[in-house]
């Protein structure tokens, strides 16, 4: 008991001490936007970033939550997703091959289970701030530490002065989840990488943009319903679609330091037995360069 605890305390004290760099971010994501609360719920991130001689070092501290449609229920013969949570930590570098392309690699380290805290902050924030009842969290998926690496490359192909294809293709190999991605929309506009997380953390140039694009996923390994590799201690088992897709659209704004995004996306099924064949999720993201 005192150990999840502690490698919790830890993250979080991981994610303050690397503050007061080159910028800060916040980034949440949420589907409560469109009066829903199932699958994919919601996602914070708090990001530092740092420039170095010859590259951007990154640190991201995160948490996901995941719940089914029925989230009062506790027979989880019905349930259509499991609850989960995902708290993690990465570490990312990114290296500038010139002033339109990119490539990073990192590394990444979190909980499932009661120790990533999904179950207290959900509850807390529903009851405190819906004024909802709590979630049964029945059969959610078990505790578990995770590790893993991944990798990206960003391009940008500039048609006009203010027409920017962006490309991408993100990879990452770890016992939570094993994906490739690959993801390429317009930008009108600024030709700012912040739709995909990446942007020149030195340059206070005013700009705007808006944003069309989609996401490629192939998904071999997700936890959040598969559980792990081996056959454990997982409750609920649902089978995981491999081949997932989303559509994107956005807009982009920088005033001096500060920067907001605002970007909507589609997300097909991730499982078969989702009861719902879409789920809308909507980001928005805050960013201060120091």
């Amino acid at each position: 008991m005192k150990t999840k605890y502690c490698l919790s305390l830890s993250l979080v004290f991981f994610a303050f001490y690397v503050s007061g760099q080159s910028y800060v971010e916040l980034s949440v994501d949420n589907d409560l936007y469109f009066r829903t609360d199932h699958y994919y719920s919601s996602g914070i991130f708090l990001s530092y970033g740092k420039k170095k001689e010859n590259h951007i070092q990154y640190w991201t501290f995160a948490q996901h939550i995941y719940n089914p449609s029925l989230r009062y229920t506790d027979d989880i013969t019905i349930m259509d997703y499991p609850y989960s949570g995902w708290l993690f930590i990465q570490s990312e570098k990114e290296y500038l091959i010139n002033e339109n392309s990119s490539y990073s690699y990192g590394i990444e380290l979190g909980v499932t289970g009661d120790a990533s805290l999904a179950k207290t902050f959900q509850n807390f924030y529903h009851k405190t701030f819906l004024n909802l009842p709590e979630l049964t969290w029945v059969g959610a998926q078990p505790q578990r530490i995770h590790f893993g690496i991944f990798g990206q490359i960003n391009k940008v192909i500039s048609l006009t002065n203010d027409i920017h294809l962006l490309g991408q293709v993100y990879s990452k190999l770890s016992s939570h989840t094993t994906n490739i991605i690959g993801r390429v929309g317009i930008m009108m506009g600024s030709k700012n990488l912040l739709p995909f997380k990446r942007t020149n953390i030195n340059s206070n140039e005013d700009s705007t943009g808006i944003y069309f694009g989609t996401t490629q996923e192939y998904r071999p390994h997700d936890f959040t319903l598969s559980g792990s590799f081996r056959d454990d201690e997982s409750a609920l088992i649902l089978p995981s679609i491999k081949y997932r897709n989303n559509f994107e659209v956005g807009i982009y704004a920088r005033k001096d330091k500060w920067s907001l995004s605002v970007l909507y996306q589609i997300m097909s099924k991730f499982t078969p037995d989702q009861l719902f064949n879409k789920h809308e999720v909507l980001n928005i993201t805050i960013r201060k360069s120091i």
